[in-house]
């Protein structure tokens, strides 16, 4: 059975807490053979101070697949171990979405969508929380986070949104030179497409930036890149800047 885990700590910087509690989950999904679980990924939302971010407003969530008798150890652990992790000005919400039982999907991520764009409420994101397939979780203060896990789940529902955690790297890293081939070959990389988000053949070259980032798009693990003009390498690794819609 297929899951969606995502994660929001409303006043954490950079949601830091929420990467390390995403992380932690789903290292122990596989580790407990409950399940096997994908690399988190962080989506962007809305920026506002009424939303209580410092510097980034973002969710964190992963898919899984994991055996339905362990969906119930599973929630309470996360439970447990989100609130343990917690800091006295935290909000964190936490949200866990079976997609296969979602009636309406197209709300969840009108939801998620909306709340990329602007403010939304706790009691909108409330109003779900009895709909099938979704459970909702307000674990610390005043629960705020669960606006943010529920529009994670959603964005990660759709394969197009969220950045990975961490940086890719690949030979000698910045300026490294290498075939798409060998990305696809040595890293987690599934596919390279362009900013017109066509895809690269497997020879084209493409030079390694400062800060590689991987980002979710067809449901793939995807490197985005953009043309240098030049014959060699004709690639470069997208910047945060370019990637900044995932």
């Amino acid at each position: 059975m297929q899951i969606i885990v995502a994660i929001d700590d409303s006043r954490r910087i950079d949601g830091g807490g929420g990467g390390e509690n995403a992380s932690l989950l789903a290292e122990v999904i596989n580790e407990r053979h409950w399940g096997v679980s994908s690399r988190p990924s962080r989506h962007r939302l809305y920026p506002h101070p009424e939303t209580g971010y410092r510097r980034h407003n973002t969710a964190r969530s992963f898919s899984a697949d994991i055996v339905e008798e362990a969906l119930p150890e599973f929630i309470e652990y996360a439970c447990n171990i989100i609130k343990d992790n917690s800091v006295p000005d935290s909000n964190t919400g936490l949200v866990i979405i079976i997609p296969e039982k979602l009636e309406e999907p197209d709300k969840l991520i009108s939801f998620a969508y909306q709340a990329k764009e602007s403010i939304v409420t706790k009691n909108e994101a409330m109003l779900m929380e009895n709909k099938d397939g979704i459970y909702i979780f307000p674990l610390c203060g005043d629960g705020k986070g669960v606006i943010g896990a529920l529009a994670g789940a959603g964005l990660r529902i759709t394969g197009n949104d969220g950045q990975f955690r961490g940086k890719l790297k690949l030979g000698n890293g910045e300026g490294y030179i290498a075939t798409v081939q060998e990305i696809i070959a040595k890293t987690y990389v599934e596919q390279v497409k362009n900013m017109d988000f066509e895809i690269l053949d497997e020879n084209e070259t493409v030079r390694m930036g400062e800060k590689v980032k991987v980002v979710l798009l067809d449901n793939k693990y995807t490197l985005m890149v953009y043309p240098t003009e030049l014959e060699y390498p004709r690639w470069q690794s997208s910047t945060s800047h370019m990637l900044r819609t995932f």
